[in-house]
């Protein structure tokens, strides 16, 4: 393999077991017995970025109902992205109390927690994947102090030394972020990208989330009160449990008992976009895990989304990723190719 490519995989995926003596970030106590099977279907990887800078991704899908607990063994910021699945983690020994985060595909959080002891647990045939990104406030003070009048309260308090106290912030992830979420863990998994493509996926999704938490912490000095944006989460996952027969704005309208011109404003005020915005990224974010995860062809997919036009489909997913959707499928079948030959897993 080139030299300037990420390390062999071999090297850097570990079982929960391995995990706990190999993570800079993690200490692991699976609850079950560590070499039990459950344990032995989770897989850790761990890598450095550059100093101040680490991205670990977890991946699971236990036979039987599994846990483990583990503590925190850094001064790291954490960014988490929950791409897949469902999970609880329970957090415990924080300096703000006990939370019971229960966790599905879209969520994420970001934390700082100077001491932390929590446990994960999964139900059996439950897939999970997650990303974090553990990043140094010095660090990323550095990175964003031209910005940093632009970041979350929360954040640029730590960031500038005017709170030591802990804190966590859980939320649903914006699209775009979901989608960088998922093309930087498919990078991490797949082995085959060079560390400058890693760490530069890694800023730009830390670029995209900062932004993305002070958009919603500014929700409250908007127009919107409370209960309108909890209306407009709740339009936001019937779009998404409907994605590939959308309901029209009328009949959003008239379920979620809010006018068409107040859902509009609501989106474009809480995510930054349309609802047919909304609803076309989401749609292609989709795509893409299609193609990453199963075996249909581009016709398929088109299809399972709720396109009757092909080529607008092509047209569309190549605006949004600057490749036709053919293409890209090709170039996950190669790879999947190439990772078999090479018996990575």
């Amino acid at each position: 393999m080139n030299r300037s490519l990420f390390p062999t995989r071999s090297n850097k995926v570990w079982n929960l077991a391995e995990a706990s003596a190999n993570s800079t970030v993690r200490t692991f106590a699976p609850c079950c017995d560590s070499n039990s099977k459950a344990g032995m279907e989770s897989v850790w990887r761990e890598i450095e970025l550059r100093p101040g800078l680490r991205v670990s991704s977890f991946e699971s899908t236990p036979s039987s109902d599994f846990s483990f607990s583990y503590q925190k063994k850094n001064s790291y910021l954490d960014f988490g992205f929950f791409l897949e699945g469902a999970i609880v983690n329970n957090l415990y020994e924080t300096t703000t109390g006990a939370h019971r985060l229960e966790n599905f595909a879209g969520y994420g959080g970001l934390g700082f927690f100077r001491e932390l002891s929590g446990m994960v647990e999964s139900a059996a045939q439950v897939k999970a994947r997650i990303i974090h990104l553990h990043i140094s406030p010095e660090l990323l003070y550095e990175l964003l102090v031209e910005d940093i009048h632009a970041v979350h309260d929360d954040l640029k308090n730590l960031l500038e030394n005017k709170s030591d106290q802990d804190f966590f912030l859980h939320h649903t992830m914006d699209p775009i972020v979901h989608a960088a979420a998922n093309e930087l863990f498919y990078a991490l998994s797949g082995g085959q990208c060079s560390r400058m493509y890693l760490e530069g996926k890694a800023l730009e999704l830390i670029g995209l989330q900062v932004m993305k938490l002070e958009s919603y912490s500014g929700v409250h000095n908007t127009i919107l009160t409370p209960r309108e944006v909890e209306q407009i989460r709740d339009v936001q996952e019937h779009l998404k449990e409907n994605f590939d027969v959308p309901p029209s704005m009328a009949e959003l309208s008239k379920a979620h008992m809010m006018s068409i011109s107040k859902i509009q404003s609501g989106f474009q005020e809480l995510f930054g976009m349309s609802v047919f915005g909304f609803l076309k990224e989401y749609k292609l974010r989709k795509a893409r895990m299609f193609f990453e995860d199963g075996d249909m062809n581009v016709s398929e997919v088109a299809w399972a989304l709720g396109y009757t036009n092909l080529s607008h489909f092509s047209a569309a997913y190549k605006k949004r990723y600057g490749v036709l959707p053919k293409q890209f499928l090709n170039s996950v079948r190669e790879r999947r190719t190439a990772v078999s030959a090479c018996g990575c897993f």
